[in-house]
């Protein structure tokens, strides 16, 4: 394996961590906003979709 592709695999292993923490932080995000969606609207409850129609 060249130097080359060497460094191509480490990046590629780099981006998948980056998109890991990524995807993390973001699903940290949505339950912050969610906990902070409850506490001032309280409690949300969706219709399921067959009872909308």
């Amino acid at each position: 394996m060249t130097i080359l592709e060497k460094d191509v695999k480490r990046m590629e292993l780099q981006i998948e961590q980056l998109i890991s923490i990524v995807a993390n932080q973001n699903n940290r995000l949505n339950r912050i906003e969610d906990l902070e969606r409850k506490r001032k609207f309280g409690p949300v409850h969706s219709i399921p979709l067959a009872e909308r129609v």
